[in-house]
């Protein structure tokens, strides 16, 4: 169960802004905050494991999950899945509203 739990795949929010079809943003509890998860580009540096989470939502059961540190980002603001550099979990209220181009500037100054 939690293997294949390290390689689920992540699903985002296209932020389009367009109306299509519906989309859904998994969710990650740690510390006891929310996190969603966020596309971001370029992709991140991750830095070291620092602990477990629980990962929700989109249809999918809750299970346990590794989470890692980003490089010159505070686990407070943002945190990353191990070997998947193109998304984070941001902290639910911070950067809300930042692109993917901007969002790796925005949460390394929050927090």
């Amino acid at each position: 169960m939690i293997a294949a739990a390290l390689v689920a795949p992540v699903v985002l929010t296209t932020g389009s802004g367009t109306s299509g079809g519906a989309s859904c943003a998994e969710t990650l509890l740690y510390e006891r905050h929310e996190y969603v998860a966020r596309p971001v580009s370029p992709p991140v540096v991750q830095g070291v494991a620092i602990g477990v989470g629980v990962t929700s939502g989109c249809g999918t059961a809750p299970a346990n999950i590794n989470i890692r540190s980003l490089r010159g980002v505070k686990p407070a603001a943002a945190v990353g899945l191990p070997g998947d550099a193109s998304a984070i979990y941001v902290r639910r209220g911070v950067c809300s509203h930042a692109a993917a181009e901007a969002l790796l500037g925005c949460v390394s100054r929050s927090g």
